[in-house]
């Protein structure tokens, strides 16, 4: 699986960077959440536009996108950013709910990549 080389891979990248320092170097400052359950739907984002920016590399690069391989690097990220963050971080735990978010996140922006380029070959 190799990944294209455009602007979205690289924004692909920094998303990245951007998730592992505000999950595993940022200490959590305890605030009270906004609403209910609300860092499940931090993490389904986060997963959502990590995602979606490596699919839309591929679609822009014009080359399949690999969507078994992206699977299994959304599942592979998302067990090691919580086993990361149980064991390297002290104000933060890993949750295997965060997980399953995670995997979701990742999984609706590949199934909206999928939608994407059906609509585009009716076209």
């Amino acid at each position: 699986m190799t990944l294209p080389r455009n602007k979205f891979t690289v924004l692909a990248a920094l998303w990245f960077a951007a998730a592992v320092y505000s999950l595993l170097l940022r200490e959590s400052e305890g605030g009270a959440p906004p609403f209910p359950n609300f860092d499940k739907v931090a993490h389904f984002a986060l997963f959502f536009a990590q995602f979606w920016l490596l699919a839309k590399a591929y679609m822009t690069g014009k080359h399949p996108i690999p969507y078994r391989g992206l699977m299994i690097a959304a599942v592979v990220f998302a067990v090691a950013s919580e086993c990361a963050q149980a064991l390297l971080t002290q104000t933060r735990e890993g949750s295997f709910w965060d997980a399953v978010a995670d995997v979701c996140g990742a999984a609706a922006a590949l199934w909206f990549a999928c939608k994407t380029e059906q609509a585009k070959r009716l076209k």
